[in-house]
This record gives structure tokens, C-alpha cells and sequence, in this order.
């Protein structure tokens, strides 16, 4: 795992229930310490994210996420914990851009952003969920993608199969291979948690957190109507669930004993 992900990671998982959401660079040293990094690489990587606009400090020597980075990570847990297991109102969103070759910067970003939003590219410069993110798009629009050039979004019906849709989106073969392998090699650390130490345990949850993230970006989360019978994702779901929860407590003295705001 790279260090901006590992960051990026402890800060979604620990710190947005924080009281200012701030994290002292010397304790992230030191929850970082496990997987390998140093004081520097830490350092040196906290100032690269804010000079990026990815995170701010609140004070010297304290972190927390931006806006926009905020927005992103709450939407992300939404999607884990609402949608995933969410019904279908029969609609579509679609977002349709339009940028000069001179925004392609920004137009990228868009792409970027869209996909880790769970949305499908349908043709050039149009892409579709059936989730209901219209309050999170619009948002996106006001704040981060107005700047040089046109986003539209529109809520719309597909008189034919939904499954044309699915098809041209998402290939959901190549994305139940992916769940297979990852519940091939968590499945065992469910009868060995007991077993971990604190840091250990702290490890694994940050380690099995940042594997299923990644779910984020390939993964959709289709509503049930949309999935074929008995999905994958479901299954892998309840096993990151489960594991995830059982290692909290443990990983969590690792955490407090270490935490500064």
C-alpha cells in the first residue's frame, strides 16, 4: 500500500468522527510506524497532500481532509452502507459534460470522479447510475466543476431491458473474479483475530479496509433488481463486515494509545 493511500485511509476511517477531525503528523508517524514508513516519508507526503488540496491543517502541525476530500469519503460510506444493499426506484442519472480541449485537465477529473462515484460510461462524455446521487453530483457541479466548461444532469427512464445498460457500463464477470480473490484470502483471518496484538489487529483493519475500498472503483453497487441472483459482492460484503468488526476493538487500543488531535 502506498503511504498517500495508507493516510488517506486511517484519516477516513478514524477521523471523521473526531471532534474537529484533525490528526497530529507525529501520531500519524507513529500509526504508520507497523507498515513500514518513516518520520520523513510521512513528513514529506502530509505536504505534497496539502500543497494538492487534498488535506488542510488546523493548526501547525495538524491534519484534517478538505472540503472536497470530505465529500468524497462521506459519500464513500454511503455507498458502502446504504446502496450496496439498496432497491431500485427505476431511474437513471445521467451526467453529461461538455469542455474545450484546453480543460482537459479538469475533464479528466470529472471521469475520474464520476467512475469512483459508481457511475458507467454510456457513450463520449455521458455517464449513468441508477443510484440516487443527484444531491452529491449536484454538489460536486456548484463547488469543484463549473470552472470552464458545462455539466448537466438529467433523471431519466430506459424503456427497454435495463440490462443493455448494465451490459455496455460494467463488466460484473470481471468484477465477481475480483470478489472471489478477495474473499479467498480474508476468509482465514476470521478464527486467528483473537490471536492478534494490538498493532497487529490495527494492520489487518486498516489493510482490509483499504482492499475492499478499492471495490469503489470497479464496483458500482447496483441496486439488487440490477445484479444477477445470488452476487458475489454480497458474500465478500459480509465478510469485510464481519472481520472489519471484530478487529475494531483491538485495533482501536492501537489508535487511542497513540492519537493526539
Amino acid at each position: 500500500m502506498k503511504l498517500k493511500t495508507l493516510i488517506f485511509t486511517i484519516l477516513g476511517d478514524y477521523n471523521l468522527s473526531k471532534k474537529n477531525g484533525a490528526i497530529r503528523a507525529r501520531s500519524l508517524v507513529k500509526l504508520v510506524e507497523p507498515f513500514g514508513f518513516t518520520n520523513s516519508a510521512v513528513r514529506t507526503t502530509l505536504h505534497r497532500l496539502k500543497r494538492e488540496g487534498l488535506i488542510t491543517s488546523v493548526d501547525r502541525g495538524s491534519y484534517t481532509f478538505s472540503q472536497e476530500t470530505l465529500l468524497k469519503f462521506e459519500t464513500a460510506i454511503k455507498r458502502v452502507k446504504e446502496w450496496r444493499f439498496g432497491h431500485w426506484d427505476g431511474k437513471w442519472r445521467v451526467v453529461v459534460y461538455n469542455f474545450s480541449e484546453d480543460n482537459k485537465a479538469l475533464r479528466n477529473k470529472i471521469r475520474r470522479e464520476l467512475k469512483w462515484l459508481g457511475f458507467g460510461a454510456l457513450a463520449s462524455s455521458t455517464w449513468v447510475s441508477p443510484n440516487p446521487l443527484e444531491d452529491v453530483v449536484n454538489e460536486m457541479i456548484e463547488k469543484y466543476w463549473k470552472d470552464g466548461g458545462k455539466v448537466y444532469l438529467f433523471i431519466a427512464y430506459f424503456p427497454q431491458d435495463p440490462q443493455i445498460i448494465i451490459k455496455k457500463c460494467w463488466n460484473l464477470s470481471e468484477i465477481e473474479l475480483k470478489y472471489k480473490e478477495f474473499i479467498s484470502k480474508w476468509v482465514k483471518l476470521s478464527d486467528k483475530i483473537d490471536k492478534l496484538s494490538p498493532s497487529e489487529a490495527f494492520v489487518n483493519k486498516i489493510t482490509i479496509l483499504h482492499e475492499y475500498r478499492k471495490f469503489l472503483h470497479i464496483d458500482p453497487g447496483l441496486p439488487e433488481e440490477l445484479l444477477p441472483n445470488n452476487w458475489i459482492g454480497y458474500e465478500a460484503y459480509r465478510l469485510f463486515k464481519n472481520i472489519y468488526d471484530s478487529l475494531t476493538p483491538l485495533a482501536n487500543k492501537y489508535f487511542e494509545s497513540v492519537y493526539e488531535e
